[in-house]
């Protein structure tokens, strides 16, 4: 009897070892494919919760949605709680702020949440004091270049940095170009106005950059210095600078340096001048384009290559000094040469309007810049007309 047991178990125990023997075969068959070379079997890797609770995650900086562009991989700061505290050089108290930016993409929109708070000291100066503010900025995955500009706001917000922190356009409070004042190119009589550590300061709450913006990417601790200490003259000026943020249009704005139009890498210079008496004093008034003088077009824009890249891209420079040896204005952007998302316009307004403010440059003159080679379906965002000298251009098809 034990003996048919003993056999019985044997028997078992046989078949088990060769179906054992059998499956790790198949498996080592599976892993060679034809020619000898290898193939990844992947590995499946079961969540534990329900499904009711599971919930999509973008992460930070990959390329996990198709429609990201090159330009944008990689370049969000302060993702996943990474960014460093940093102080409000305008106090004497350390305030315990850090920058804080996710990004989730949708197939239109780079969804981008922010606080407000840089990834470097900064200066609240006389508006002080920053302190976070909640932002959602939608920016285009897929920009196109329009028939026709559109003009950035007179005050709040006309693009953001890759910090999450927004950029605004020339013009201070009072009406002055914040920038010429800064270079001591007038006196301010209306409303004492200061710019701080990489061409930004608050109003209020809100902390936002006029010019500049270039010292997101800078490293003091390799340099052995000091955020007090940052200078534009610390870009390297022997490679094309990275993306320091985006327009609401979705092309990128890159730092000073970068090809023209011949693909020569050089400083791009914008194409403005003052006008013969002026000063700044009347802000974006007493600016105008002139086509050729500098690199960029009258948007502050050019199409060459960009770092990363294969082919022509047209994209924005933050620029530091103009063709006419001049200050850099518009510094960022003055318009956008495509179509801009116009819900982010709505935040970090200087005054409760001012998001949506749009004109002209020239005021109620002609404009001098940008006229369209036909009519746009609508008036320039702002206004309720068209300006009197596109009553000759036939309808956009």
């Amino acid at each position: 009897m034990w003996l048919g047991v003993l056999w019985c178990i044997e028997i078992k125990l046989r078949s088990l070892l060769l179906l054992v023997l059998t499956s790790a075969f198949l498996v080592l068959v599976a892993a060679c494919g034809r020619g000898g070379q290898t193939v990844d079997i992947p590995t499946v890797v079961v969540n534990e919760l329900d499904e009711a609770e599971q919930t999509p995650v973008i992460a930070q900086n990959t390329r996990i949605h198709s429609g990201i562009p090159q330009y944008m991989e990689g370049v969000w700061l302060c993702a996943n709680s990474s960014a460093p505290f940093v102080d409000d050089l305008s106090t004497e108290q350390s305030e315990g702020y850090r920058c804080s930016v996710t990004v989730e993409y949708t197939d239109e929109f780079a969804v981008v949440k922010g606080n407000g708070i840089p990834n470097h000291d900064y200066e609240s100066g006389l508006g002080c004091c920053a302190a976070e503010v909640e932002y959602e900025w939608k920016i285009p995955l897929e920009p196109e270049l329009a028939s026709y500009v559109t003009y950035a706001p007179e005050r709040g917000a006309i693009a953001i940095s890759v910090n999450g922190v927004p950029f605004f356009g020339p013009e201070e409070g009072p009406g002055g170009d914040a920038v010429a004042l800064h270079f001591d190119y007038f006196v301010e009589d209306r409303q004492p106005i200061v710019l701080g550590l990489c061409g930004g300061h608050s109003a209020g709450t809100t902390f936002h950059y006029h010019f500049d913006g270039n010292c997101v990417h800078w490293h003091p601790e390799i340099e052995e210095k000091e955020w007090k200490n940052w200078n534009v003259a610390f870009l390297k000026k022997d490679e094309a600078s990275p993306v320091i943020g985006f327009a609401f249009d979705g092309y990128p704005i890159y730092g000073p340096y970068g090809n023209d139009s011949d693909n020569i890498l050089k400083e791009m210079n914008s194409s403005y001048r003052l006008r013969e008496g002026e000063n700044g004093y009347g802000g974006i008034d007493d600016w105008e384009y002139v086509e050729g003088l500098g690199d960029l077009d009258e948007c502050n824009g050019i199409t060459s290559e960009v770092p990363g890249m294969d082919g022509d891209l047209y994209h924005y420079h933050a620029s530091k000094v103009s063709g006419s040896g001049e200050i850099g204005f518009p510094y960022f952007i003055l318009c956008y040469s495509g179509v801009p998302e116009t819900s982010n316009m709505n935040q970090g307004s200087q005054d409760p309007d001012g998001g949506m403010k749009n004109r002209m440059p020239g005021g109620n003159n002609a404009p001098r810049m940008g006229k369209p080679d036909c009519l746009p379906p609508k008036p320039p965002l702002g206004r309720d007309n068209y300006p009197a000298d596109w009553s000759d251009l036939s309808p956009c098809q």
